[in-house]
C-alpha cells in the first residue's frame, strides 16, 4: 500500500505543478515558483493559443492522430486474424516478424526514411507524417490483437462460413465487434503514440503551417523562454485532450491488456 501511495504522490504532485503554474503571472512565478496563484488568471492560456499558432498545430495534430488510429486498428486487426488463423507455423513465425517491430526502435531507421521520403515528396506534409506513425504503431497492435484472438471461439466462424459468409463477412461481422476491448485499447494506447510524438515531426516537418502540437510546444519554449507560466500554458494546452480520452477510456485500456495478457 505505501509504495503504491508514493508512486501516487511522485505522480500527481508534478502534474497539478502543471496545472497550477499557468494561472501564474510571471512575477508571481519569479518571486515564488512554488507559490500558490493569487486567482484564476486565464491571459496565459489566450497569449498560449495567439502568439503560438496552436490552433492550426491542434487541427494538425487531431488530422494525423485520427488518420493514423483509424489506420492502425483496421490494418493490425485484420493482419493479427490471419495470423491467428494460418495453419501451420508460417502464421506464428510471420507473427514473430511484427514482434520484432516491439524490440527494435522505428527510431534507427529515421534518417535513412528521410532519404526515401525526400525522393517521394513526403517531406513535410501530413500524409508523410501519417504513413510514418501507421507503420510504427503496427507492431504493437498487432500482438495485442494476436493475443485476444486466441481466445476467439473458432466454433462460431465456422458455423458462419457453413451458412456461406465469405472470411472477409466473418471477421467484419463477427469477429471484429468481439474485439472492443482490444481496440479500445490499441486506440488509447495508439492516441497517446501519436498525439505526444516529437521525434518524427521534428525530422519531416519544417514548415508552422504543417507543425504538430508537440513541435510547437519546442517552438513556443524558446520564444517564451523567459515566461514560465505561458509556456506551461501551452504545454496544458497540448496535454489536455489526450488526457481526457485516456480518463474515459482507462477502463477499457486495463480490461483490453488483461485478457490479451490472459489469453495469449
Amino acid at each position: 500500500m505505501i509504495p503504491a501511495i508514493i508512486w501516487a504522490v511522485l505522480i500527481l504532485v508534478p502534474l497539478a505543478y502543471l496545472f497550477i503554474i499557468p494561472f501564474r503571472t510571471q512575477q508571481e512565478y519569479s518571486a515564488n515558483p512554488l507559490g500558490i496563484p493569487a486567482g484564476l488568471n486565464f491571459e496565459n492560456y489566450a497569449t498560449a493559443w495567439n502568439q503560438g499558432q496552436l490552433g492550426t498545430a491542434f487541427a494538425n495534430t487531431m488530422a494525423v492522430t485520427a488518420v493514423s488510429v483509424a489506420a492502425i486498428i483496421a490494418l493490425s486487426s485484420a493482419a493479427a486474424y490471419a495470423l491467428s488463423r494460418w495453419r501451420g507455423r508460417a502464421g506464428s513465425r510471420l507473427f514473430t516478424v511484427f514482434a520484432l517491430g516491439l524490440i527494435v526502435p522505428f527510431q534507427l531507421g529515421l534518417p535513412t526514411l528521410y532519404k526515401m521520403w525526400a525522393g517521394a515528396g513526403l517531406v513535410d506534409n501530413l500524409p508523410g507524417v501519417i504513413l510514418i506513425q501507421i507503420g510504427a504503431g503496427i507492431p504493437l497492435a498487432v500482438f495485442l490483437y494476436y493475443g485476444f484472438l486466441s481466445g476467439v471461439p473458432r466454433e462460431l466462424e465456422e458455423a458462419a462460413k457453413i451458412d456461406g459468409a465469405s472470411d472477409l463477412r466473418v471477421f467484419t461481422s463477427l469477429v471484429f465487434p468481439l474485439l472492443k476491448p482490444a481496440t479500445a485499447t490499441v486506440a488509447i494506447l495508439s492516441t497517446i503514440t501519436v498525439w505526444n510524438d516529437l521525434i518524427v515531426s521534428l525530422y519531416f516537418l519544417q514548415s508552422k503551417a504543417n507543425q504538430t502540437l508537440p513541435k510547437a510546444t519546442i517552438g513556443f519554449q524558446s520564444t517564451f523562454n523567459n515566461d514560465v507560466p505561458v509556456f506551461f500554458a501551452c504545454a496544458v494546452l497540448s496535454l489536455v485532450p489526450v488526457l481526457i480520452a485516456f480518463i474515459a477510456l482507462q477502463k477499457f485500456v486495463l480490461s483490453g491488456l488483461t485478457a490479451g495478457a490472459l489469453r495469449s
